[in-house]
């Protein structure tokens, strides 16, 4: 998968993308969640590729291989740095699929700059959060601000989280977020500052005076599992998702079996909604 940087905002934004750049309208923008990074999306980029899609998966700034200023953390400030991205890369409009952050990121976007955005996903996000919100993200929140001894000691405490079964895909998804020192030691790439500013800035953000300006067909994907247990820690629940799509015209909702949070955007189920949805401007 080629790899890219522009500068945007005064910043280096680094990006990933899959497939040919050949039909501006088939271009999909994947935006990761709160501590990830473009690697979320190594699945899906692929199966959109082969479907003819162009998808570009950027690091958010403060992620993966992005600059890391040392304030401006936010929704409003990802959007300004999506934007300029699909200026620079002259892209009047794109297709939106936000994970978790992303999908505020994209509801955010969608009702802001309807003019911007053609179709929309959220994925396992948009509504009120529970009240043991925090607590289901803790594990992926544990690791900021911590130094490791080695890597092989930064992969083994990852390994060993209950969030998700081990395999190839978070072993890669790690080893991208691990950022070697010259002692050896290591730290996530993700500084813990920044994400205290961005958890500070979206509880200021009011969702429900948004979600009613969103024009784009939408399509809100939940996970059916939780993270603590299969009925505590689900991020999106059934309720809220339900109470969103009553707001969001025309919104249609998709429950992911056998997945929690972390995980949904791994199901083959995910893969075919997703294709299903943007397939259908085809027709």
């Amino acid at each position: 998968m080629p790899t890219h940087q522009l500068e945007i905002n005064g910043i280096n934004l680094h990006y990933q993308t899959w497939g040919e750049f050949t039909r501006p309208e088939r271009t999909v923008l994947l935006v990761h969640g709160l501590t990830a990074s473009s690697q979320e999306w190594t699945q899906l980029g692929p199966a959109l590729a082969s479907q003819g899609w162009y998808a570009i998966a950027p690091d958010l700034r403060g992620r993966g291989l992005s600059e890391k200023p040392p304030h401006g953390y936010g929704i409003p400030y990802h959007v300004n740095d999506l934007l300029s991205l699909c200026d620079a890369l002259n892209l009047p409009a794109v297709h939106f699929i936000g994970h978790s952050l992303g999908a505020q990121i994209g509801y955010f976007l969608a009702a802001v700059h309807p003019q911007r955005l053609s179709r929309l996903v959220l994925v396992d996000a948009g509504g009120r959060v529970p009240p043991d919100t925090l607590q289901a993200i803790a594990a992926s929140l544990q690791r900021l601000g911590q130094v490791y001894p080695s890597l092989d000691a930064y992969i083994e405490e990852r390994r060993q989280t209950p969030i998700h079964q081990w395999n190839p895909f978070w072993e890669a998804y790690y080893r991208y977020d691990a950022e070697v020192h010259a002692d050896g030691t290591v730290t996530s790439r993700v500084p813990k500052a920044a994400i205290e500013e961005e958890i500070t800035v979206n509880m200021s953000i009011n969702a429900d005076a948004l979600l009613p300006r969103i024009q784009a067909p939408t399509l809100i994907t939940r996970a059916a599992l939780g993270t603590l247990a299969p009925d505590r820690g689900i991020i999106l629940t059934a309720d809220e998702a339900e109470r969103v799509q009553g707001i969001i015209r025309g919104s249609r909702v998709v429950e992911i079996p056998g997945t929690n949070h972390y995980t949904i955007m791994l199901s083959d189920v995910f893969t075919s909604n997703i294709l299903a949805f943007l397939s259908a401007i085809d027709k």
